[in-house]
């Protein structure tokens, strides 16, 4: 009885580890609105609501189709390198909008760790870099409601049975 017990508690538990995030679609850094446009510096997550509606809480992020990774690539103004940063990154120095004020000021550390004076990072924007980030949804809490009322239930079952075994 407790090796059901376990199965059951493993596989429930993976169950909601594999529909915790549902693929949505993808979307290239360069895809954005053109750098000379002065486009709004978009997070990945800002970027994904832009694109597939809804709000940037509704999603994550990846630079991996098959797992979520909570990352992005971006674009920085004058940097084409590209940076995997966190999916909820972005920096606009001076005015608002990628191109303004543009240049470099002095340097200072990405999440990555590099050294930069970059103005502007963006990861929805057209200046060179061609990267793809890979969209999910986050399930609603409902979801996970429903997976530990599912398990709840599962435990009372098994403690009847242990009690009219016993």
């Amino acid at each position: 009885m407790k090796k059901l017990a376990m199965a059951v508690a493993l596989a429930a538990a993976s169950g909601l580890a594999n529909a915790s995030y549902t693929y949505v679609g993808s979307f290239n850094v360069y895809d954005g609105p053109a750098w000379g446009d002065n486009p709004p510096v978009y997070s990945a997550l800002e970027a994904a609501a832009l694109i597939f509606g809804g709000s940037p809480s509704d999603y994550a992020v990846s630079v991996f189709s098959d797992s979520v990774t909570h990352t992005a690539w971006y674009d920085g103004w004058g940097d084409h390198d590209g940076h995997v940063l966190p999916e909820g990154f972005k920096v606009d120095l001076g005015a608002p909008g990628y191109n303004d004020p543009g240049g470099w000021v002095a340097e200072y550390t990405l999440p990555d760790g590099t050294l930069t004076g970059a103005t502007a990072f963006s990861a929805y924007v057209q200046d060179g870099l061609s990267k793809t980030n890979y969209v999910f949804a986050v399930p609603e809490p409902e979801t996970y409601a429903m997976f530990a009322a599912g398990l709840g239930i599962l435990g009372a079952v098994v403690r009847r049975r242990r009690a009219a075994a016993s």
